[in-house]
């Protein structure tokens, strides 16, 4: 690294025209770690440009221990800030992407109040402004949600680089303001001028470099070199069309798991004419390790090629730690990049006594919730359910097929209910890998006329289904959500504990019914799925059998007993 003063690429309000680079190793580095990390590219001009959109933004990269120097930034007008260790930190983590072989993905993921959000706009900003042509597409968990990120930026932004045209002929009490003060007359009466805010003085002599619609059509930031940044909303169409450098999905935590794949389905093509470009997701801790985030956050975390970054607990923390009020906050203390400057210990320990604790744990501690071993389905009900003799399948029946999330089993599972309104699943194939499942699936269809096979339209679900789709005569198939799934967990249940359900013993459902545990999709909502208890165990006899017993409910039932069991 050049140990130097670096040239900036626009000049600061006050103070030096320099960025002082040789300090950013010291600065990130007397900062806590992420507890993962991807490859960090440590480039001079790539971290220059990062400056760039800092600066723009109000922030400084200056020494921490150099208390006058933090303290002038904070007498400035507009008040400006210190850069901090985990921002410089996700910055060499995002660089990665794009620029390292067979890299072209990031992740970030963060407790709340560690500028996460922030940063990787800045990150975004900077491009913007020293590449021309550069193009960013932004989308949050929502389009209200997007639309409020932009307004939040702007905000800044017209704050600490105003632009001057817009400022030219506008009386000084409404710079730096969004409104005039209600009541104005009577202020200046009692407090006099000094109430009133230090004039914004423009930051560039030539003017502001970029101008920010906020209009539903063409939303988003436009700089004079032609670059843009796109805020758009979270739906695959809105994509359509655009090309994207960088593609950010923010809070992708909030998506469920079909509108997050179906979003990056559109996302992915952008880069396809864009040498180095790089799709960027970044939320906190979910509600379930699903979804594009949670697949993300496994990657970085099993050393697969990704870029990132990840603050969070460790994952084997015990949730005794998380239940006791003060190994919570030494867990905070020792792991929470942003306590000490953007939030407090003190804030920490009251939110953790007024906070549900599972709650406190994903946005404070990034930790994914766990099933801690515990055991869904009771042994007695699945014991009793076994039957020796196994009756005829009928004519019709219906399948359900499931595919372990990193590819190598799948199982498919036959469910229908007998003339007393009993369900009845039995396992078809259960085999390694996926790619005998099309022809599979085809030799069911003709053989079990009128039946149907249902899929997961998820990651190997959704290539899986499109193959078999492509046979002629085609299997027939049918998408199942994953909230009519975890419908189907209940009802699974709910069939054991009746004694109304049969199965017969087949060794990938016994051991899939006793490795299982639930994983909660919403609290609120108590919505759950069946998942391992222990990572890596196989449990796709039993997520086939839950699917397939709900598509015959779904599609398949006829009529209904006076229990209110669906029978055919």
């Amino acid at each position: 690294m050049t140990r130097s003063f670096e040239v900036a690429f626009e000049p600061p309000p006050v103070g030096s025209t320099e960025f002082s680079l040789y300090l950013w190793d010291s600065v990130r580095n007397r900062g806590i770690k992420p507890e993962f990390y991807g490859p960090l590219l440590e480039d001079d001009e790539l971290r220059r440009e990062f400056l760039a959109g800092a600066r723009s933004m109000g922030y400084e990269l200056v020494d921490l221990d150099d208390l006058d120097a933090i303290e002038a930034l904070g007498a400035m007008s507009p008040k400006r800030y210190p850069l901090q260790p985990q921002q410089l930190w996700m910055v060499d983590a995002l660089n990665a992407a794009g620029n390292v072989d067979d890299i072209d993905e990031a992740v970030i993921e963060a407790m709340r109040r560690s500028s996460k959000t922030t940063t990787i706009f800045m990150w975004c900003h900077g491009r913007c402004l020293s590449r021309p042509g550069y193009q960013v597409t932004f989308s949050a968990q929502s389009g209200v949600k997007s639309s409020a990120r932009l307004r939040e930026w702007k905000s800044r932004l017209d704050r600490t680089d105003p632009d001057p045209d817009a400022l030219a002929g506008i009386p000084p009490w409404k710079r730096g303001i969004r409104t005039q003060p209600k009541g104005l007359a009577q202020q200046l009466a009692l407090f006099g001028d000094d109430f009133l805010p230090e004039p914004a003085a423009p930051t560039e002599p030539d003017g502001r470099r970029f101008r920010i619609l906020m209009g539903e059509v063409g939303k988003g930031i436009y700089y004079t070199n032609d670059s843009q940044f796109l805020v758009l909303k979270p739906d695959a169409d809105a994509y359509r069309g655009e090309a994207g450098d960088v593609s950010w999905v923010d809070e992708a935590q909030e998506l469920d798991p079909e509108t997050g794949a179906d979003l990056l389905a559109g996302i992915i093509p952008l880069q396809d004419t864009r040498p180095n470009s790089a799709l960027v997701v970044s939320g906190t801790a979910g509600e379930v390790r699903i979804g594009p985030l949670w697949e993300r956050i496994d990657k970085l975390r099993s050393g697969a090629p990704i870029a990132g970054a990840d603050y969070c607990f460790p994952p084997d923390t015990l949730w005794e730690s998380i239940e006791n009020e003060d190994t919570a906050v030494e867990l905070i203390e020792r792991h929470h990049p942003g306590v000490g400057t953007l939030t407090t210990l003190a804030k920490m320990r009251t939110n953790w006594r007024k906070m549900d604790k599972p709650k406190w744990a994903r946005e404070y501690g990034s930790l994914w919730p766990e099933t801690f071993g515990e055991r869904a389905i009771p042994g007695d009900w699945w014991t009793r359910a076994a039957k020796t003799k196994r009756p005829n399948r009928p004519a019709r029946v219906a399948f359900g097929v499931a595919i372990k999330p990193n590819g190598s089993v799948a199982a498919i599972v036959a469910a229908w209910r007998d003339s007393k309104g009993r369900a009845v699943v039995e396992v078809v194939d259960h085999r390694p890998g996926t790619a005998w499942l099309p022809k599979r699936m085809q030799e069911l269809s003709l053989r079990y006329r009128g039946s149907s096979i249902a899929y997961d339209d998820i990651g190997e679900g959704k290539a899986t289904a499109a193959e078999a789709a492509r046979l002629r005569p085609k299997p027939r198939l049918r998408v199942q959500t994953y909230t009519e799934t975890a419908a189907g967990c209940v009802q699974f249940l709910r069939e054991l504990e009746r004694g109304t359900l049969i199965q017969f013993g087949q060794p990938g459902l016994d051991v899939a019914v006793e490795q299982a545990a639930k994983r909660y999709m919403r609290n609120d909502e108590k919505v759950w799925l069946f998942t391992p208890m222990e990572k890596g165990e196989d449990i796709t006899c039993l997520d086939a059998a839950v699917r397939a017993l709900r598509n015959w409910d779904q599609h398949h039932a006829k009529t209904q007993t006076e229990t209110g069991i669906v029978a055919a």
